[in-house]
C-alpha cells in the first residue's frame, strides 16, 4: 500500500486520477493523432502548389476546417486500433491481474495497428499525387492475379516519389514504437492499488468515449462517413480531411459487399436504356442486346493498314493545342493540324489496363474489376480485322505478362505480342523496358516484315516512357530540367522519329495512323475527378487517304476509336460495343470510371458520382467549381442514369457471355 501511495504522489494531473491502463491508452491516442496530423500536413505541403484556384481569403479557413475534420476521422481510426487493447486492459484491471503477459500482448497489438496505419498513410502520399484520390484497394489491382509483381516492384524502387514517403513512415513508426515501449515500462508495469468500483466507473466512461470516437458523430442514425468530409466546393480540401486508413478499409469492405455484382438498377432497365442511347431497335437479330450490323452499301471497302498508338499518360493538357504554354509537344501540335483531329475525346478510366481494354474492345470496365485478368472472348478490332484478312500484332515496351495482357490479347486474335523479351538487353533502360523511340524503331522493322507477306496489317502500339520512373535516353536532351516535363518532350520527339521512319517505307501511303491516350494525368486538380486525367487527343493521320485536315469538336469517347476506324475502312462488321462511328453518329454522353467514383460528361458539364454517396455537377468548360446539381436537376438525373446504365449493362454482358454477338 505504501508503495502505491508513493507512486501516486509522483504522478500529476490526469495520471494521478485514472487507472494506469487508461493513462496508457490516452497517451497512445495522443501520439497517434500527432503522427496522423503530421501526415496530413505533409500531404498539404506536397500538393500546396495545386491550390492556386482556391480563393486566398478562404484558403486558411478551409484548411483549418479540413484539419478539424481530419481529427474526427483520425479519432475513428485510432478508436479501432485501441479497441482490442482496451478490452484486454479492462480485463486485466477488473480482475486485478496486473499481468505482464497481457501488457506485452497489448504492446504488440498497438505497435502492429499503428505501424499498419502509418504505412497506409505513407503509401497514400504518392498514390494521391498520381491519382488525386485517397488510397483504396485499387492500389492492389495490378498486384492481383495476372499481375507481374517483379515489374511493379521495379517501378516503385526506381522512382524517388515512391521511396521518399518511407522517411516519414520510419520516423513516425520509430516514435510510436519508442513511446509505446516507454509507456509499457513506466505506466503499465508500475504497481497500482485501486478499488474495483472506481476502476469500473472509469472504464465504463472510457468505453463510452471509445464508442463515440469510433461512431464519429453526435447523430445515432448513422456513423461518420467519407461523405461528411465533402462540405466545400474544393475537391482537395474535402479529401484533405479524410484519413487514408479509413478510406482504404472502407473500400475493402465495399469491395466485399458488392464483389459479385453491381446493383445500381435492374439489368433489363439498364439494357433498354443503353439500346436507346445507342439507337438500337429492341427487336434485332443478335443474342447480344447492343449488337448491330454495320454495312456500307454502295461504298467500296478498302483495306489500308492501321497502326493504333496508345500513348501512355498523354493528357490533352500536355499539348500546346489545348492550352499548355510550355511547348512540350511541338510535333504533335503540328501533326494535329495536318490530320483528322477530335478535340473533345475522353478516356474511360485512369489506369492503363482500362485504356487498353476500352480502346481495343470498346467496352468500359466493370466496377472494381480488372478487365484483363479473366480471359474472355471479345469482339474487338483485332478479331474484326482478322476476319477481313489482316495480320494483327501488339507492341509493348515491357513484360508482356504485366496486367495479363499476353494471355488476354492472344485469346482475342492477336497473332503476336512483341515485348521486353524481343528487345536487346542493352536497350532496356528501366522496369518499363525500352524507351519509346526504340519501341517505334523496332515496330517499323516488324511492320516491314508483315507488309512483305502481302496482307494488310493492324498494329497496336502501347508506349511507356511517359510513366515513372521517367527515364530519358542519354541521346535526347530536353529543354526542361524537370524529368516529368522533359519526358513529354522526348515522347513528342519519338512520335516524330516514328513517322519519319515510317514515311520511308512502301506501306506508309496506305496506312492510317491513330494516336490516342490510354489515360491522362492529374495536371489540373480543380476537381477531384481531374479533367486532365480524362481528356485525350485523338488524331487520325493518313495524308494520302483521309483528305483535307479537319478539327471536330463533337463529344467522343475512347470506346469510339474502333467503330470510327471501321467507318474509315468501310468494312462490314457487327458492332457489339459501346462505341459509335464519330463520323456518322452522335453520343449523348461520355463515361469514365476512377476506382471510387465515375464521371459522365457532355460538351459542357461533368457529373461525378462518388462511392461515398456525394454527387456533383460541374460546368467544367469554364472551370467552375460550383455544384449545379440543384439548379439543373434534369441534366443531373440524365447523366446519373447514363452512368449507372453503362455500369450495369457492361456487367450484364460480361456475366452472360455476350461480348461476342451471335
Amino acid at each position: 500500500m505504501s508503495e502505491a501511495i508513493l507512486d501516486i504522489s509522483k504522478r500529476r494531473g490526469i495520471a494521478a486520477i485514472l487507472p494506469k491502463h487508461l493513462v496508457y491508452l490516452l497517451r497512445i491516442y495522443v501520439v497517434g493523432i500527432l503522427c496522423l496530423t503530421a501526415f496530413r500536413l505533409i500531404l498539404l505541403v506536397q500538393e500546396f502548389h495545386q491550390l492556386h484556384f482556391i480563393p486566398t481569403d478562404q484558403g486558411i479557413l478551409l484548411g483549418l476546417k479540413a484539419f478539424l475534420m481530419g481529427l474526427r476521422f483520425d479519432t475513428v481510426v485510432m478508436g479501432y486500433v485501441l479497441t482490442l487493447p482496451f478490452l484486454l486492459l479492462a480485463l486485466d484491471a477488473l480482475a486485478g491481474l496486473n499481468s505482464r503477459l497481457i501488457y506485452r500482448i497489448v504492446f504488440g497489438l498497438v505497435t502492429l495497428g499503428m505501424v499498419s496505419v502509418l504505412f497506409i498513410c505513407a503509401a497514400d502520399l504518392p498514390f494521391f499525387h498520381h491519382f488525386y484520390t485517397r488510397v483504396s484497394t485499387s492500389i492492389l489491382i495490378s498486384a492481383d492475379k495476372g499481375g507481374n509483381n517483379d515489374m511493379l516492384s521495379g517501378m516503385i524502387l526506381q522512382e524517388w516519389r515512391y521511396i521518399w514517403p518511407f522517411v516519414p513512415f520510419l520516423l513516425t513508426s520509430w516514435l510510436v514504437i519508442n513511446r509505446n515501449r516507454w509507456l509499457l515500462r513506466n505506466v503499465l508495469y508500475r504497481v497500482e492499488d485501486s478499488q474495483t468500483l472506481s476502476v469500473l466507473k472509469w472504464f465504463a466512461m472510457f468505453a463510452a468515449l471509445l464508442a463515440f470516437g469510433i461512431w464519429g458523430r453526435f447523430s445515432f442514425q448513422s456513423h461518420l462517413a467519407a461523405s461528411t468530409a465533402y462540405n466545400s466546393d474544393y475537391g482537395f480540401i474535402n479529401m484533405l480531411g479524410l484519413n487514408p486508413a479509413f478510406t482504404f478499409t472502407q473500400s475493402f469492405v465495399n469491395s466485399k459487399t458488392d464483389a459479385k455484382n453491381v446493383r445500381l438498377m435492374g439489368d433489363g432497365e439498364a439494357v433498354r436504356n443503353m439500346q436507346q442511347y445507342l439507337q438500337i431497335p429492341a427487336a434485332q437479330a443478335f443474342d447480344s442486346p447492343i449488337a448491330r450490323q454495320v454495312t456500307f452499301p454502295d461504298t467500296p471497302a478498302t483495306k489500308p493498314n492501321v497502326v493504333l498508338v496508345i500513348m501512355e499518360s498523354m493528357s490533352a493538357q500536355k499539348m500546346g493545342r489545348y492550352g499548355n504554354p510550355k511547348q512540350l509537344t511541338p510535333f504533335m501540335d503540328s501533326l494535329a493540324t495536318q490530320s483528322l483531329t477530335f478535340d473533345s475525346i475522353f478516356t474511360t478510366g485512369i489506369h492503363t489496363f482500362a485504356g487498353v481494354y476500352s480502346t481495343l474492345f470498346s467496352h468500359p470496365v466493370v466496377k472494381r474489376k480488372h478487365p484483363l485478368h479473366k480471359v474472355v472472348p471479345m469482339s474487338g478490332i483485332a478479331s474484326t480485322l482478322k476476319s477481313h484478312g489482316y495480320s494483327t500484332i501488339y507492341f509493348t515496351t515491357h513484360d508482356k505478362g504485366f496486367d495479363n495482357v499476353e494471355q488476354f490479347l492472344q485469346a482475342n486474335d492477336y497473332d503476336r505480342i512483341v515485348s521486353k523479351d524481343d528487345y536487346p538487353p542493352d536497350r532496356i533502360l528501366s522496369a518499363l523496358g525500352v524507351p519509346d523511340d526504340y519501341l517505334y524503331e523496332h515496330a517499323v522493322g516488324d511492320l516491314d516484315g508483315l507488309h512483305k507477306k502481302g496482307s494488310p496489317f493492324f498494329a497496336a502500339i502501347m508506349t511507356g516512357s511517359d510513366h515513372g520512373p521517367y527515364v530519358i535516353p542519354s541521346y535526347f536532351k530536353p529543354k526542361n530540367e524537370d524529368p516529368i516535363l522533359g519526358v513529354v518532350e522526348y515522347v513528342d520527339w519519338s512520335v516524330q522519329k516514328f513517322l519519319r521512319m515510317a514515311a520511308q517505307k512502301p506501306w506508309f501511303d496506305n496506312t492510317i495512323f491513330v494516336f490516342v491516350a490510354d489515360h491522362g494525368t492529374s495536371l489540373d486538380k480543380r476537381y477531384d475527378m481531374p479533367l486532365s486525367y480524362l481528356h485525350s487527343p485523338l488524331i487520325f493521320y493518313a495524308p494520302q487517304l483521309l483528305g483535307a485536315p479537319q478539327a471536330r469538336k463533337q463529344l467522343g469517347s475512347q470506346v469510339d476509336v474502333y467503330p470510327t476506324i471501321m467507318g474509315m475502312l468501310k468494312l462490314p462488321y457487327i458492332n457489339n460495343t459501346f462505341g459509335i462511328d464519330l463520323f456518322q453518329e452522335q453520343r449523348p454522353f461520355a463515361f469514365a470510371y476512377a476506382d471510387d467514383k465515375f464521371a459522365v460528361l457532355n460538351t459542357e458539364y461533368m457529373y461525378v458520382s462518388r462511392e461515398n454517396g456525394v454527387t456533383s455537377l460541374y460546368r467544367y468548360r469554364t472551370g467552375d467549381v460550383k455544384d449545379y446539381s440543384d439548379s439543373l436537376p434534369a441534366l443531373r438525373d440524365a447523366m446519373k442514369k447514363y452512368g449507372e446504365s453503362t455500369f450495369q449493362t457492361t456487367q450484364w454482358l460480361r456475366h452472360n457471355g455476350k461480348q461476342v454477338a451471335q
